[in-house]
């Protein structure tokens, strides 16, 4: 993949600031360059979508999958409830698609109609809005695999041209996408046909300024689809006959921070390949149909562009390099830098987290650095400057650990699913296992290291990539290596079932004893081998999770019927066919090899990712460690496991504090860049009270700059300037967030 050497970076941190570079001097911060990567790649929210008017299966999401695809269009064209409500049986149907798209690892766009039929019927308005209301809470509890919504609803296929109702005009187009826009979350979005509705919708002739982009305000949340894409000069009726260039000049700004998607209609004298790398480039481009037109798309093919276009579709992230530290002692301050270049047409559009995360080397106890980067700024044809610190906690272990980036979707049902996690266009970096991003560095943590002390509150967590949380149960078992905390735990392996020394040829396969417990929230497991553990054996744990024989995979003659398994660390759900071999990745688990005990594993599985009901009140296992060598006898405990398996009776606790709905304290006060040299963006919980004020003061209290808020709002963008537009001088100044009840600050450096 070529990359412009002459393209000029925008800084999205200031790598000026005295302080920062003093830090990133005194850590030694060593380089690391990294390969880009020509491959087509799977990545969420981009790229070519399938057409469905048809349910959601587990098996398309699987193909589409293995054609790198993560998107499907979804169209519910509902003539039959033009005139009446919605039946429960329309809503479970749309329930069961999201469902299976969300274990299929793939998201939706959304669209409804009520004809195919240019002359065909739609609905009145008060049916539209009925309907609206009625999916609206399925919206809210889906819209994480909900890449966008198209508006629909009115005239033929809802593309808000044709009305039996009237409907095409200013007033119910607004009415319509408004109520839209209230029924889905504020993190996202729904897409309008042309730009010339949505200017008229807002009466607002300027697509999104830099200080409206992500604010919640429904402009800020209205995007764009093309349905004619290349059809004719001014794809059939897409621009404006006697302003097409403002149109495109419109969209290339809006499409900065909103999706644009759509579809080819027809070929014509407009849509070879030198029109559609570029009119995908200057507007943006994130989707696009990959069923329709067939002619279109198949010149693209012949011409040679479509490998460039699936590449370039929607966001592709080179990393280039990175600075990072070789050692640090526990409780001083970590500093990474990197340098990444988007090569696609458009940036992200949904919200997006970036995480650090450190893994030790040996127990892979896994710590994480949630920072303030948000990737949707990461704008095409851009290579943007990223500067993270956080601190490294006092107490954690000494070792070796690998430093990796994650991007990870912000959802907690989503947030730690490989699928839906972005990975970066390089060479040998991406872990399909968890969605990180290795960054091919070592950092040794060790008490004689150097280091700055940290004085900050944004440290390293503990944390597990599946649904596991840090221990609050009542036995106080700590994933750390040690075993101390499982003396009071019984042994699952009691007489007849003793596993003892011996009954396997080989030591390091021989299991000689097994331990499990729970909580309201984790299932726990150990076991132990005669030799140590090896990183290239398998090493599995046995779930029958429905208590049914009959069902699931049954692993050397079993009598239980697996319906998931843990195999070194990695969780699968059963998803084969009569028997047959097949798996679907769930997550990771807690897991830690012993520090002093090399032949003993800990671990602790989510209930919620073993699907346990909370009826259960026994769960079958069975164990087995397996060396690939078949001069080995596999090990499966108990040994009669072909008759029987352990029967683990989960004890009944009550929900532990941990699980209890967490209110953010204070008004959550963020800025990223800070220092900065031209714009900082200011994110804060979203605003709820009508008394809030947000101000900023120089440090002699004189006030500097005032800003409106309205209801739901999260960030806003101060660039440097007073309320009479002028520019500040460099120096510290306090942002202020104040209601009637309490008030919050953080400084900001405005760096020349």
């Amino acid at each position: 993949m070529a990359i412009s050497a002459n393209k000029p970076a925008k800084m999205i941190a200031i790598i000026f600031a005295l302080l920062w570079a003093a830090l990133s001097f005194a850590q030694s911060l060593q380089t690391v360059v990294y390969q880009p990567s020509d491959e087509d790649i799977f990545n969420p929210e981009r790229g070519f979508s399938t057409y469905l008017s048809s349910p959601v299966t587990l098996s398309l999401c699987n193909s589409l999958k293995a054609q790198n695809l993560s998107l499907i269009q979804r169209i519910y064209t509902i003539p039959q409830y033009h005139d009446k409500p919605l039946p429960q049986s329309f809503l479970d149907l749309m329930q069961k698609d999201l469902d299976i798209a969300r274990e299929g690892g793939v998201k939706l766009i959304i669209r409804f109609s009520y004809t195919d039929d240019q002359n065909g019927a739609d609905a009145a308005l008060d049916t539209i809005l009925l309907h609206i209301d009625q999916i609206k809470p399925i919206l809210q509890k889906n819209y994480d695999v909900i890449a966008y919504m198209e508006a629909g609803f009115i005239g033929a296929w809802g593309e808000w041209y044709y009305s039996s109702h009237h409907l095409n005009n200013t007033a119910d187009r607004r009415t319509v996408l408004f109520a839209l826009l209230d029924a889905l979350p504020v993190q996202r979005d729904v897409v309008v046909r042309t730009p010339n509705y949505k200017r008229l919708i807002f009466n607002d002739s300027l697509p999104i300024a830099p200080d409206e982009a992500f604010n919640g305000s429904k402009k800020s949340r209205t995007g764009a689809h093309n349905d004619c894409f290349l059809a004719s000069e001014t794809d059939y009726g897409t621009y404006l006959p006697n302003n097409i260039q403002a149109d495109k000049d419109y969209l290339h700004q809006d499409n900065l921070y909103v999706p644009q998607g759509g579809e080819t209609c027809s070929p014509s004298a407009y849509s070879g390949c030198a029109n559609a790398l570029k009119d995908l480039a200057y507007m943006r481009w994130s989707a696009l149909n990959k069923d329709y037109n067939e002619d279109v798309l198949a010149g693209w093919q012949n011409a040679g562009c479509m490998p460039e276009i699936r590449k370039r579709l929607g966001y592709r992230f080179v990393l280039l390099q990175a600075q990072l530290p070789d050692s640090l002692k526990p409780g001083s301050t970590f500093i990474l830098n990197f340098d990444v270049y988007n090569h696609g047409f458009a940036s992200p559009y949904n919200p997006r987290l970036l995480e650090v995360i450190l893994r030790n080397s040996t127990t892979h106890a896994t710590y994480r650095l949630l920072t303030g980067a948000d990737p949707r700024f990461w704008q095409p044809e851009d290579t943007v400057h990223v500067q993270i610190s956080g601190g490294i906690p006092a107490d954690l272990p000494q070792g070796a650990y690998q430093v990796l980036l994650h991007l990870a979707d912000p959802v907690d049902t989503l947030r730690y699913r490989p699928e839906y996690a972005i990975r970066f266009a390089n060479q040998n970096i991406w872990e399909d296992s968890t969605g990180f991003n290795d960054l091919h560095h070592q950092l040794i943590i060790d008490a004689q290291a150097a280091g700055t002390p940290y004085t900050g509150q944004d440290y390293f967590e503990r944390f597990t990539s599946g649904n596991a949380q840090p221990p609050q149960n009542p036995a106080n078992i700590i994933i750390d290596g040690n075993f101390d905390d499982w003396e009071n735990v019984p042994r699952l392996d009691q007489p007849p079932d003793e596993e003892t020394a011996g009954d396997a040829l080989n030591d390091d396969v021989d299991l000689t004893g097994l331990w499990m417990t729970n909580d309201a929230d984790n299932i726990y497991v150990s076991y132990q081998v005669a030799g140590s553990i090896k990183s290239n054996y398998f090493y599995h744990v046995f779930f029958d999770t429905d208590n049914d024989p009959a069902t699931g995979f049954h692993s050397g003659g079993s009598h239980m019927g697996i319906d998931f398994m843990v195999e070194n660390g990695s969780l699968w759900k059963y998803s084969g066919q009569n028997g047959a071999w097949g798996w679907t990745y769930v997550g990771s688990a807690v897991m830690a090899t012993g520090t002093n005990t090399p032949g003993r594993v800990e671990m602790a599985v989510a209930r919620s990712d073993l699907q346990l009901s909370d009826t259960l009140r026994v769960l079958p296992v069975i164990f087995n460690v397996n060396d690939l060598d078949d001069n080995h006898d596999d090990d499966y405990a108990p040994d009669a496991y072909q008759d029987h398996s352990y029967r683990y009776r989960l004890l009944i606790t009550g929900l532990d504090s941990g699980r209890r709905q967490r209110i953010p304290s204070g008004f959550g006060l963020a800025a990223y860049p800070n220092p900065f040299n031209s714009t900082v963006r200011i994110r804060f919980n979203p605003v709820r009270s009508r008394f809030l004020k947000a101000r900023i003061y120089d440090v002699r209290g004189r006030l500097v700059r005032t800003f409106p808020l309205t209801n739901g709002q999260t960030t806003l963008i101060w660039q440097g300037r007073t309320d009479e537009l002028k520019q500040v001088s460099s120096g510290l100044y306090i942002f202020e967030l104040k209601d009637d009840k309490s008030v919050q600050q953080i400084k900001l450096m405005f760096v020349k």
